[in-house]
């Protein structure tokens, strides 16, 4: 026993006077939507708490969410490229404008749950990897997901053809082209601006996560949940690589080892918030994070999922017509690999 206690101790000393030779270390940094379940439950604690302690106080972050930034998505990598923030959050699907090659990691209808979406995304990760350091500039620090992307609708959808000629708010082209492909309209709206309008008609439904568009409290307008998850709303964090350069060895180290500590509760806690998402929405079942609602839900059939399989291939090879040959070929040896697909 006294050995142990021993070596315990000399561990804690160690670990203190590694943290003591870190150079003192601030970060600007902006996550996802504040309203999002895992921003309190994750991420804050993450940056306030996690990694100082981890560094023993000598790397610290500011935290403030996308909206509180004025920002809305899709200028991320641009700011941290610039030099605008030091670290951001982002949806590959917002910032595809200016790659197509990000959208490969959350193709519609590839991943049908959540540990289907992690298993391609930690198969493409390297692709995106290298593509975000060499062509934007950013280093990859973690990916990230929100809970399925399903439907929140006026008027009730029993089935798959009830979305047709329906007004639909989605974001991403692949997700557009996905919707468009179920015979609806799609429209794009900020996601602040949703609530407004689905109560004057502007859109019949909206797709966000699941777990989301609760804490939005989207049900006060839209009381009927189509749960076909389109796709999971994969993101990252990243560092802009002219700061990540800079940054002492010591703190890319520790940066790193934490970065994988924070994806890691981020999937792990999104995951569980998606076990319960569809209960808190209908009232029906165990709901121990979000509120209880009282939603009409339903699910597309087993022949519509066979429908709906044939739509997600056919938009993953209009994306890979899109992104180019060396892009399918890349695609296919990590992300297809993990979903059991590959593109012509």
């Amino acid at each position: 026993m006294k050995k142990i206690v021993c070596a315990l101790m000399l561990a804690t000393a160690h670990l203190g006077a590694a943290a003591a030779d870190l150079p003192k270390t601030h970060f600007k940094v902006v996550g996802g939507g504040s309203h999002n379940y895992t921003f309190g439950a994750v991420e804050k604690p993450f940056w306030e708490k996690t990694l100082p302690e981890a560094s023993g106080g000598r790397v610290t972050a500011d935290l403030a969410g996308l909206a509180e930034s004025g920002l809305k998505g899709p200028e991320v990598v641009r700011l941290m490229r610039a030099g605008a923030i030091d670290i951001g959050m982002g949806v590959f699907a917002y910032v595809s404008s200016d790659d197509a090659m990000f959208e490969g990691v959350d193709l519609p209808g590839m991943a049908t749950d959540i540990d289907s979406a992690r298993k391609i995304a930690q198969a493409y990760r390297p692709v995106l990897d290298k593509r975000m350091s060499e062509r934007h500039g950013i280093k990859l620090l973690a990916t990230v997901s929100y809970t399925a992307q399903v439907f929140f609708c006026r008027e009730p959808v029993t089935q798959l053809a009830d979305l047709k000629g329906r007004k639909v708010r989605t974001r991403g082209r692949n997700m557009a082209d996905y919707v468009n492909a179920l015979g609806a309209t799609t429209v794009t709206l900020p996601f602040a601006e949703v609530v407004t309008a689905l109560q004057t008609g502007v859109i019949d439904c909206a797709v966000t996560g699941i777990g989301s568009g609760n804490a939005a409290k989207w049900y006060e307008v839209a009381n009927n949940l189509y749960n076909l998850p389109i796709d999971w709303s994969v993101g990252f964090y990243g560092i802009g690589l002219k700061r990540w350069q800079k940054l002492d060895p010591s703190v890319q180290a520790l940066l790193q080892k934490q970065a994988q500590v924070l994806e890691d509760r981020l999937w792990d806690e999104t995951k569980r918030e998606n076990d319960f998402a569809l209960a808190c929405n209908t009232g029906k079942g165990e709901c121990q994070i979000h509120e209880k609602a009282g939603m009409n839900a339903a699910a597309p059939n087993a022949q519509e999922r066979e429908e709906l399989r044939g739509i997600a291939l056919n938009i993953a090879e209009q994306w890979g017509k899109r992104c180019g040959s060396e892009c399918v070929r890349q695609w296919n040896e990590t992300a297809g690999a993990a979903a059991g697909i590959s593109l012509r």
